[in-house]
Formats: structure tokens, sequence, C-alpha cells
């Protein structure tokens, strides 16, 4: 267990230290400046456009970190060969990866509630109400966090740092899209319906269950239900890309 506090503390440092802070001040830059435009629309509108870009923004840059930092993650250490050292000692490929997705997930959950107080703060200071499903929101995009950022760590253990962004912002692309991937699945010939299908349902991500933004701008509360499946699909999800990742890290030759 102190193995992988002592990973993920230097994964924490490592990413707050080149990323972070960087990111927090375009996001801050980016809600003054906005503020600023916002008030010269007409009454009513801009309300809804400084909820929904403020939410933007927080998931925006989220994903960009996750992505950017997450596919880097193993490669950076084989290139610094300081995996080598790492797995020298009594430490196994797996607590090794544990560590690494734990530090950055903790670089990213920072990251996270700092946007979202800068934004919940931004409303206050403009007299904007302060809905419940604003927080749902911004823990939902969080939730979005740990499954992509759990898929790149997978991309990073087989491939290079620029493959591994490809295919994780198409995974992201695709997971925004999953329900029209889905209708034309059904429409698809037998034997290749079932399989599109199959791909659907058990190994593509679909995003949409974390994608509450544009309702939530009007009003929108998820229920319960919604909370619980997200926070499900999300964990469960995630905890079998950690386990595909772990077989192929740990069969990786170098």
């Amino acid at each position: 267990m102190n193995q992988i506090v002592a990973i993920a503390r230097n994964t924490f440092l490592e990413t707050i230290r080149d990323r972070i802070l960087n990111a927090i001040l375009v996001f801050a830059v980016l809600l003054i400046v906005a503020s600023i435009l916002l008030g010269q629309l007409s009454a009513g509108q801009d309300i809804k456009i400084i909820k929904d870009l403020g939410l933007a923004s927080v998931s925006f840059f989220g994903v960009v970190i996750a992505i950017f930092v997450g596919t880097s993650l193993v490669h950076k250490e084989l290139d610094k060969r300081t995996v080598f050292v790492v797995l020298t000692k009594p430490v196994n490929r797996a607590r090794f990866l544990v560590g690494k997705l734990l530090g950055l997930m903790t670089t990213l959950t920072m990251l996270t509630i700092l946007m979202g107080l800068a934004y919940l703060g931004l409303l206050v200071f403009l007299r904007v109400p302060v809905e419940v499903g604003l927080f749902q929101a911004i823990m939902f995009s969080w939730l979005e966090l740990i499954v992509l950022t759990t898929m790149t760590l997978l991309f990073s253990t087989f491939s290079s740092p620029v493959l591994s962004m490809l295919y994780a912002f198409a995974m992201y692309f695709y997971g925004h899209n999953a329900q029209t991937f889905k209708l034309l699945a059904q429409k698809a010939a037998p034997g290749l319906r079932e399989l599109l299908l199959g791909a659907y349902y058990v190994v593509l991500p679909n995003l949409t269950h974390f994608d509450i933004k544009n309702r939530v701008v009007y009003g929108y509360t998820a229920g319960f239900e919604q909370v619980g499946l997200a926070i499900a699909y999300s964990l469960v999800y995630s905890l079998g890309l950690f386990c595909v990742a772990a077989v192929i890290f740990h069969k990786r030759e170098f």
C-alpha cells in the first residue's frame, strides 16, 4: 500500500507542476472575459449562456488534461527508464499502474474542484441562482474523467502517446454519439447487427450517461436512479478497462 501511495504522490506532484496551474489560469481568464461579454446580451439569455459556458469549460479542461497527461503516463516512465528502477523493487506492475492512475485522478479531482468553485463563485457574484443540478453536472463531468483517465492509461500500455491520444479522442467522440451508433447498428445486416450491438453494450464507452449539462442549464435535476447509474457505470467500466490494462502491461516486454 505504501508503494502505491508513493507512486501516486510522485505522479500527482509531477502532473500538478506541469499542467494544472496553466489550465486553471486559462479557465479563470475565460470566465472573466465571458462574464464581461455576456453583460451585453439581452436580459434572460445571459444567465443561460453563463451556466452553459461554465459547465462546458469545466468538462473541456478536465478532458484535455486527462487525455494529454494520461496518454504519456506509462510512456514517459519508459522513456526516462525510471520504470526499471521502480519495478526492480518489490512493486508489481499492477500496483505501478494503480499508483499512476490514482496520482492523475488526484490531480484531476483537484482541478475539477477548483474550477467548479471558481464557476460557482462567479455565479454567486453575478447573482445567478445556484441550483442542485449545477453541482450534479460538475460531479458527472468528474465521473466521466474517471472513465477517460483509465482509458488513456490502457492505451498508454501498448501504444505511443500520439496514437494513444488519437484513440482517446476518438473514443470520446464516439462516447458522446453512442446513441447514433446504436441506431445505425440496428439497421445493419443480421450477424453484423448483433456484433455491433454487442460492442455497443459491452466494449465501447457510452459517455452520454454523464452528459446532463445542456438540460441542467434549463433547470434539470438528475434523480437518484440516474446518479446511481452514472456512478456505477463509471466505476464498473473503469475497473474493466484497468483489468485489461494490467494484463497488457504485465505481458509487455521492455
